[in-house]
């Protein structure tokens, strides 16, 4: 959340993906952090998509479409097999012709570098098996990222899935960070570390992320 409201109070572009925590909760974090989620919004430098949603209720909209637009964006049902068509078809084609309750702008996603984040995608394996998830990720997702000209950052968490499964989703992606919660003389410290970046050297050693009252998260030396 801290990269997400850093981009956007540099004038970037940010597609939320919310997986893991209603959008509430993602609103409620990033005006913490000194953003303005509606204003975002509006400029059409934010969208949060909710995927959250659809996880209490079987991995499907309660309407049966694959999605539909709300406030922030689109809610989504968490079926892969759903997710090619509409990455086929076009979200807006499917769900922005019917704008929600806000004055908005498009969603700027012509701006090169723009970033989309995923709090969790190891939620989409509770509703999907490992491999059309992964064909998905290698065939569809990752061809649109780099046709959009866009960088994601995909979470997972480790001990969910199988090894050829982190193994598989490692080789698909460019970079690899770790994020643990090591002990070190009774206290509990929440450290990252840059474990691969194909083609570029890099730091690989773990630092300690501190985090401020406000939740933001800086990463220490």
């Amino acid at each position: 959340m801290s990269i997400t409201a850093k981009t956007l109070s540099n004038h970037g572009v940010v597609l939320y993906s919310a997986f893991a925590k209603p959008v509430d909760d993602a609103e409620r974090d990033l005006l913490s952090l000194g953003i303005d989620v509606r204003e975002s919004f509006k400029e059409g430098r934010l969208r949060i998509d909710d995927f959250y949603t659809a996880t209490l209720t079987g991995g499907r909209l309660l309407s049966g479409s694959l999605v539909e637009p709300y406030e922030y964006g689109i809610r989504h049902s968490l079926s892969v097999a759903d997710f090619s068509v509409v990455q086929s078809k076009g979200h807006k084609e499917i769900a922005l012709g019917r704008p929600g309750p806000l004055d908005t702008k498009e969603f700027n996603s012509t701006q090169p570098g723009w970033l989309m984040v995923a709090d969790s995608f190891s939620v989409l394996l509770r509703f999907n098996e490992e491999r059309p998830f992964l064909e998905w990720l290698e065939t569809r997702e990752h061809r649109a990222m780099r046709r959009d000209t866009r960088v994601n950052l995909e979470a997972f968490v480790r001990g969910l899935h199988t090894e050829s499964f982190y193994k598989r989703v490692e080789a698909a992606c460019d970079g690899v960070v770790d994020v643990r919660v090591l002990e070190q003389d009774g206290v509990l410290r929440n450290v990252l570390r840059l474990r691969a970046l194909k083609g570029q050297p890099h730091d690989n050693r773990w630092h300690e992320i501190e985090i401020k009252p406000n939740g933001e998260a800086v990463l220490g030396g």
